[in-house]
């Protein structure tokens, strides 16, 4: 079910009482404009999990890719090699053939967020 072309259809923010960001009184609400912009660039991302293992994710603006497997009920995510790799373990709350809902923790706040994604129909 999962090794296909996914897009990115909604994002929800879990903890968004809760969640720290970088602010000053400078920058006002620093929380409200990291969310727009977060939810911004993750709509346009795209995910594709192929069955030799590996996957490619992007937008226009970049591209990663590595391979993948699964964890139980998570995805591990395997980007660069030897010293340079990297994992980042992304737990699954929905796998069925028609959506993907996962929970990622941004790596520059402490926010968290889900992301429902859609097949891309080819």
């Amino acid at each position: 079910m999962l090794c296909k072309r996914w897009q990115v259809s909604d994002v929800i923010f879990i903890n968004e009482k809760e969640a720290t960001v970088q602010s000053d009184t400078m920058q006002g609400n620093l929380q409200k404009r990291t969310e727009i912009i977060l939810r911004d660039v993750m709509m346009k991302n795209i995910y594709e999990f192929k069955d030799d293992g590996t996957y490619l994710t992007g937008n226009a603006a970049a591209n990663a890719e590595g391979k993948w497997e699964l964890k139980g009920n998570n995805i591990n995510f395997i980007s660069g090699e030897g010293k340079e790799q990297k994992e980042k373990v992304v737990p699954i709350e929905k796998l069925q053939d028609d959506s993907l809902i996962v929970l990622l923790k941004q790596d520059q706040t402490t926010i968290q967020l889900k992301l429902i994604l859609t097949p891309i129909k080819q």
